[in-house]
């Protein structure tokens, strides 16, 4: 989002302003002690070097304490600078750690005119970046007192950089606001000062006329000074309206204006941008022919018993583009009317949020995973415990047969010795019956089987807690080299129970395959819904419960500068007039209810976006489909 409204460059003369030549340097001082109370956040106006315009507002305990010093002082100044400039380069609101102890700062810049002539410094939260051993060792290495800052850091705020990024919007929406307060000044003193030289002509063509013209009527006078308001008037009409096309033309979001009855009658430009339909190809109709069928009639029965009531409606909407890919706009119509009340049009404004529903998403389903993975770590923990003991007596057991079995064959050749000498017959006897009673032969050959098949379910079980474990473990914010080949078994393990009965699982998996950088927690979540999408595919195709067994390969290997993971079944397969659609957003096969289609999309997002890497799809209608996966080896690739 753009951090000022469209305007117009000012004139030449006007090159070298300041804000302070547009804004009033109280006024800036109270706007942002006024912002740094309701935010409860650090704030500072600076000039496009970084250098200071107001006086800081609102600094933190541990932020003065660093000031204190020297060092700690110079590094601030420093960072603050570096942001400034980067604001600068990239004309939008930024945030980064600053170069003092490490905590996160932002920066919006202010721009009138396409003139970067300010920015607004935010910074001074702990958004999770540093912790209480940083804040002691740099409390040392800058000569202050460790004790005193760590105490001062316990107290200081603490959000979560989605907490913090709503507080950079609202700065990025502030600081909009100053660069339009700048601008609208910059326009006053403009208009003040053409009003002044067009007086002061005036007045010169007055006394020249009053030279040539002694004798001048007063209806004449009069009706100067009526068409002279006129003009004027008519000037400003067509500078307001001409300064609100250029608004309208050059705004990012998609705007339409139709008549009473829905008719099209203007887009703006953005609109072309983001469906793909020109201004004559939509001009006439309805916006039906945006709709995608994602909508019931309930639901725009509703929106126009809203607008037609004269109330604004502001909603979401799933809307196909000219090409037939699906999109999400977030939408505000209300209507215009005329002077008699009555509405003569409706006005919509449109904003693309595909990719940030897609983020969403992508955060609910980092979200669910996280509580799964917390919920199977304790369950791995509470049976893991019992498992041990489980374990150690059935070993102990094991042991205790060998003993008792030895015992027993030593048993067997006293009773046979007895036996043959011809003493304690009815004894013997006896201990003969006991043995068919018991079944001795049949516990001899079993039991140490049992013990065998025992141990060999419990050591399962531990693998299968141990998956869950390591299943379990969210992994690093940042990309760091990970086991791949690790992660797909765990992840194999973890979801056995979905296709052991289903599927043949082979792997063939490079042991050689070196470390890839990764975010493992979504890696886990691209496998594990790839690993569902196949069991999904088979079940289609050989039914619930299956009539025979599938087969799902999955396989890695070096390919040149990338990590290749292929991912195969013999599931029902894609049909190729869709299969050009399966990575967009909210697209699915699946019936309504059974599906969102987010499951390829966010897989392709975590998969390109997240890692730089590619994905793509080969399939036989009935035979099959295999996923191609390539993630490059370099970190930044």
């Amino acid at each position: 989002m753009p951090v000022t409204p469209s305007q117009p460059s000012p004139p030449e003369a006007e090159a070298g302003y300041s804000i302070r030549d547009l804004v009033p340097l109280e006024k800036l001082q109270q706007i942002q002690d006024a912002f740094a109370r309701a935010g409860s956040i650090a704030s500072t106006l600076t000039d496009p070097e970084g250098v200071a315009i107001t006086v800081p507002s609102n600094h933190c305990r541990v932020c003065s304490l660093v000031r204190a010093t020297e060092k700690g002082r110079a590094n601030c100044i420093s960072s603050g600078k570096q942001l400034g400039r980067l604001a600068r380069e990239e004309q939008r609101a930024i945030h980064q750690r600053c170069y003092s102890i490490g905590f996160t700062d932002a920066a919006a810049p202010i721009i009138v005119g396409g003139r970067h002539i300010a920015n607004w410094l935010i910074g001074q939260y702990q958004v999770g970046a540093v912790d209480e051993p940083r804040v002691r060792q740099y409390a040392l290495e800058i000569g202050a007192d460790p004790e005193e800052m760590l105490q001062a850091f316990q107290a200081m705020p603490k959000l979560t950089m989605e907490e913090f990024e709503n507080k950079l919007s609202f700065l990025e929406l502030m600081a909009n606001e100053i660069s339009t307060m700048g601008y609208q000044n910059l326009l006053q003193r403009q208009q003040t000062e053409e009003l002044k030289r067009t007086k002061d002509q005036l007045e010169m063509y007055q006394a020249e006329l009053e030279l040539l013209v002694e004798q001048r009527t007063a209806a004449l006078r009069e009706a100067n000074d009526q068409l002279t308001m006129e003009l004027s008037q008519k000037a400003r009409i067509q500078r307001r309206q001409n300064r609100l096309i250029t608004a309208i033309e050059n705004a990012a979001e998609s705007i339409i204006i139709t008549t009473p009855n829905g008719k099209i009658i203007y887009v703006n430009p953005a609109f072309t941008r983001l469906t793909g339909y020109t201004p004559q190809e939509v001009l006439g109709h309805t916006p039906r022919l945006l709709q995608s069928g994602y909508h019931d009639d309930q639901f725009y029965r509703h929106l126009w018993e809203v607008v037609a009531s004269g109330q604004v409606w502001a909603g979401r909407f799933v809307n196909k583009k000219k090409d037939g890919t699906l999109y999400r706009e977030e939408s505000t119509i209300s209507s215009v009317k005329d002077d008699q009340g009555r509405i003569v049009n409706y006005v919509a404004v449109k904003r693309d949020i595909t990719k940030e529903v897609e983020l969403e998403n992508q955060l609910r389903q980092a979200q669910r995973l996280e509580s799964i993975g917390t919920l199977a770590a304790g369950v791995a923990h509470e049976i893991n415990s019992p498992i041990q003991y489980v374990l150690g007596n059935t070993q102990f057991l094991g042991e205790a047969l060998c003993n008792l079995t030895t015992l027993l064959k030593a048993h067997e050749h006293f009773v046979k010795t007895v036996a043959a000498a011809g003493i304690f017959g009815e004894e013997v006897a006896a201990i003969g019956q006991l043995e068919e009673e018991v079944d001795l032969a049949f516990l001899k050959e079993e039991a140490g089987k049992a013990i065998d098949q025992a141990l060999e379910g419990i050591q399962r079980i531990s693998a299968i807690v141990k998956a869950m474990k390591d299943f379990a473990q969210p992994g690093s914010l940042d990309k760091v080299p990970e086991n791949l080949n690790g992660l797909i078994e765990t992840t194999i393990t973890v979801s056995r129970s979905r296709w052991q009965n289903l599927a043949d699982m082979e792997l063939q998996l490079d042991p050689a395959l070196p470390a890839v950088p990764l975010l493992a927690g979504r890696i886990k979540q691209v496998l594990l819904d790839m690993l569902l999408n196949s069991i999904h595919a088979l079940t289609e195709k050989y039914g619930d419960p299956p009539r025979q067994k599938g087969k799902i390969t999955i396989s890695t290997r070096t390919a040149g500068d990338c990590a290749e993971l292929r991912l195969a079944d013999t599931g029902c397969g894609i049909p190729a007039e869709i299969i050009h659609k399966i990575f967009d957003p909210f697209f699915t096969t699946k019936p309504v209810g059974r599906g969102r289609g987010q499951g390829l999309s966010v897989v392709h997002g975590i998969i390109v976006d997240n890692h730089g890497g590619s994905i793509r799809v080969v399939s036989t209608l009935g035979l099959g489909t295999e996923f191609i996966i390539e993630l490059p080896l370099a970190p930044g690739c």
